[in-house]
C-alpha cells in the first residue's frame, strides 16, 4: 500500500526541457512535451524522483494533496489459484515481501496483473510497488508480468526500468550448472530441486530455514 499525500509540479520557466525527470518517473507521469515537462497529477505517486533528477535547475517542487490517494490491490477478490499459479511461474511465493517500502506482496502484484494490469506503471498505479525507491521491487514485478505473458519494452537511456536483469531467467532457475557448482556454499542445486519438487523455497540459498508464518 502506498499512501499519495503530495504530487510534483513544473516551474514553466526553469524547465529546460532536458527530459531528465521522464526517464525517472516509475508511473510516466510527467512527460516532456515540446521542451516542457508536464505533470499529470492523477498518475504522480509522489516518489520525488523527478524532483532529484532536476536538483540542479529547481524546475520541480512539491504541491500537497487537499485529500490523500491510497494504491492498493485486495488481493483476496482474485481467483486464488490464478494467483498462485502465477506466482508459480514467476518463481515467487505468494507470500513473498517484495517491496520494502509499501509492504506490497508477491500476491498483490498477481492480483494487479489478474485484475487487467499489463505494464509496470499500470501495476504501480493498482499497489503503489515501485512509487516510492524502486529499487528491490522493479525485478519481481517485471517477472510477474512476464509470466503472464506481459514483457515489459526498456531502454537504454530509461532509468525507470534497466534493460539488464529483468529478464525472469534472472531467478534461481535460471543459474547455469556450472555456476551453481562453482559456488556450492550457496545450495544453488539443492535449492533449485527443492523448487521443481515442491514448489517454493522458504528462504532462498537456504531451504532449511523456514518462513515464520504471520
Amino acid at each position: 500500500m502506498l499512501v499519495v499525500d503530495h504530487v510534483v509540479a513544473v516551474d514553466e520557466v526553469k524547465c529546460i526541457g532536458c527530459k531528465a525527470c521522464d526517464r525517472v518517473c516509475p508511473t510516466e507521469a510527467i512527460v516532456t512535451i515540446d521542451r516542457l515537462a508536464r505533470v499529470d497529477e492523477k498518475l504522480c505517486t509522489g516518489c520525488d524522483k523527478c524532483l532529484i533528477a532536476c536538483i540542479d535547475h529547481g524546475a520541480i517542487s512539491l504541491r500537497p494533496l487537499a485529500s490523500a490517494r491510497v494504491l492498493r490491490t485486495d488481493y483476496r477478490t482474485c481467483d486464488m489459484s490464478a494467483l498462485k499459479n502465477l506466482c508459480r511461474i514467476a518463481q515467487l511465493d505468494p507470500d513473498d515481501s517484495v517491496c520494502p517500502c509499501t509492504g506490497t506482496k508477491a500476491r498483490e502484484i498477481a492480483a494487479a496483473i489478474l485484475n487487467g494490469a499489463t505494464t509496470v506503471e499500470a501495476v504501480t498505479l493498482q499497489t503503489g510497488v515501485r512509487g516510492a525507491c524502486s529499487i528491490w521491487c522493479s525485478s519481481p514485478t517485471v517477472r510477474l508480468l512476464a509470466a503472464a505473458g506481459f514483457m515489459p519494452d526498456t531502454e537504454e537511456k530509461s532509468w525507470r526500468l534497466y534493460p539488464d536483469g529483468l529478464s525472469p531467467s534472472a531467478s534461481l532457475s535460471g543459474i547455469s550448472d556450472e555456476i551453481a557448482t562453482r559456488y556450492p556454499e550457496y545450495r544453488l542445486r539443492e535449492n533449485r530441486q527443492q523448487l521443481e519438487l515442491e514448489g517454493r523455497v522458504d528462504v532462498p540459498f537456504f531451504p532449511s530455514i523456514v518462513r515464520a508464518a504471520e
